[in-house]
Formats: C-alpha cells, sequence, structure tokens
C-alpha cells in the first residue's frame, strides 16, 4: 500500500507517532489527489478515529489541507516551503561551487558554505585546500553556530527576538578560547555584525582557524548563507585577515547576485 509500513511492537510509543504522521504524508505524496480519511486509514494500516486524529494535527500546522466543502485531504502550505527550502539550499550549494573552488585556489585553503539550522551550521558546499594538512568539516556534522566564524556572521543576521532566545541557551566550552559568556558573546556578535566578517580562532576546535563573511539576499539584503576560509592555526596570520576578507566579499558578492534565479 502507497505510503504504508507494518505496525512494530518494538517501537516506542514516540517513535510509533512519528511513523504514522510520515506514513499519512507519504501517502498524501504519492496519491497526488484529494484522499479521503477512510482510505488514509486503509492505506496506512490505522483505525479511522487515529488517522482522523493525526490529519487534524497536520491541518493545525499547515502540512495539510482539507478540500474546501469536502471530506478529503491534500499536502498543505507548510510541506511545499519545507521543500522548496531544501531545493533552495541545494541550488545555492551549486551556484556556490565554482566560487569555492576559486576561493580555494587562491588561498590554497579550505573554503566553506553554510547556513544556520536551529541553531547550528549545516555544510551546504565545501572546496577541500590543496595542502597536506587542511580544514576539515563533517558535512553531515552540524556545529554549533555561537563559537565558529561562520555561525556568528549568522547570528549577526538574526532579528533581536530570535538571537534573545538563542543567546538564553547554555553555552558549552569547546576550548579555552571559546566564548560562553552571554555578554561577551553578544559584544562579539555586535562587532560582527558592524565590521562585516568574523573569525574563529581556535574557539571551536584546537588548532582551526577560521574567517568569514556573508551571503546576502540580492532582494532584502537579508543574510542567508556564509562563506569562510579555514586553517590549521600554523598558517593562520592577522595581517593576512584583510586580503583574506576581500576575497570572500569578492566571491560572496558573485554569489549573492545569482540567488535571484533561485525560485522561492
Amino acid at each position: 500500500m502507497p505510503g504504508g509500513r507494518p505496525k512494530s511492537r518494538e517501537q516506542p510509543d514516540a517513535v510509533k507517532s512519528v511513523t504514522k504522521v510520515l506514513d499519512i504524508l507519504e501517502h498524501l505524496a504519492s496519491a497526488q489527489r484529494a484522499v479521503s480519511v477512510s482510505e488514509v486509514a486503509r492505506a496506512t494500516g490505522f483505525n479511522v478515529s487515529t488517522a482522523f486524529r493525526q490529519l487534524q494535527t497536520l491541518v493545525a500546522r499547515g502540512y495539510v489541507e482539507q478540500e474546501p466543502g469536502h471530506r478529503s485531504y491534500v499536502l498543505g502550505p507548510r510541506f511545499y516551503q519545507l521543500a522548496s527550502a531544501y531545493l533552495k539550499g541545494k541550488d545555492l550549494a551549486t551556484l556556490a561551487r565554482p566560487h569555492l573552488e576559486a576561493l580555494r585556489d587562491e588561498v590554497e585553503e579550505t573554503a566553506y558554505l553554510v547556513i544556520l539550522s536551529q541553531g547550528q551550521i549545516i555544510q551546504l558546499g565545501k572546496a577541500d585546500g590543496q595542502h597536506v594538512v587542511s580544514a576539515s568539516m563533517r558535512s553531515t556534522q552540524p556545529e554549533p553556530a555561537y563559537c565558529t566564524a561562520t555561525g556568528k556572521v549568522l547570528l549577526s543576521g538574526l532579528p533581536p527576538e530570535e538571537l534573545d532566545r538563542y543567546l538564553s541557551m547554555p553555552l558549552e566550552a569547546y576550548t579555552p578560547q571559546t566564548i560562553t559568556n552571554r555578554t561577551l558573546l553578544e559584544r562579539e556578535i555586535a562587532q560582527v555584525r558592524k565590521q562585516g566578517y568574523a573569525l574563529d580562532v581556535e574557539e571551536y576546535a584546537q588548532n582551526l582557524c577560521c574567517v568569514s563573511v556573508p551571503v546576502r539576499d540580492p532582494h532584502n539584503a537579508a543574510i542567508v548563507a556564509a562563506i569562510s576560509v579555514a586553517m590549521p592555526k600554523i598558517r593562520f596570520r592577522r595581517n593576512l585577515v584583510p586580503r583574506w576578507r576581500k576575497l570572500l566579499e569578492e566571491k560572496a558578492a558573485l554569489i549573492s547576485p545569482q540567488l535571484g534565479l533561485i525560485d522561492t
């Protein structure tokens, strides 16, 4: 059955609940038409009352819509917003790739493209450095924003209320250089916002240094991503920061106009 999976008595209740929701969404997607509650129940193996409750929750959150004047359901706008965000991220990575490679070739260090998600940074693209020993960020592993150069750039673009919520969380010390005092971190982010770039000198990982600048939406100048160059501390030089920043800003300026080509 489309979207259906057998129930498992070994699954915890929370896992079962998530599975039920995913089964319903997958069935609605595969049906490509309005689907009744009873059909959802048959396709997923749930009883009608359970299927109805799950559908009503999804309707309330915008993931499913009920057809006007009918007792049938289709995918809602929130589902498509998430799909659009995913595709936008993929397109952004594709657009940025040649610029990351050009940046890597100019500085001979690893270049990154990063976005902010749930208070963590997610790598969308990377061009590996040319040295035997180069910086390396795990592409599938989110990293904390507050102690990374790209993260501080992205945090500097948050609305005040969002930044306030973010800064209310506990700040873990990853190294002796990590800023864990809220007041000091607020000052650091304000400085990043003012100067237009951020540094990370062993704040997240020993022997790792980064320089980062924002990539802005061409329509409203909002920060949508960050690009950076990262290197081992042995090759980090304060006097080279202006050069690295200039090269980063040049590449960010090339990426930004292309964002207008991405459908949102």
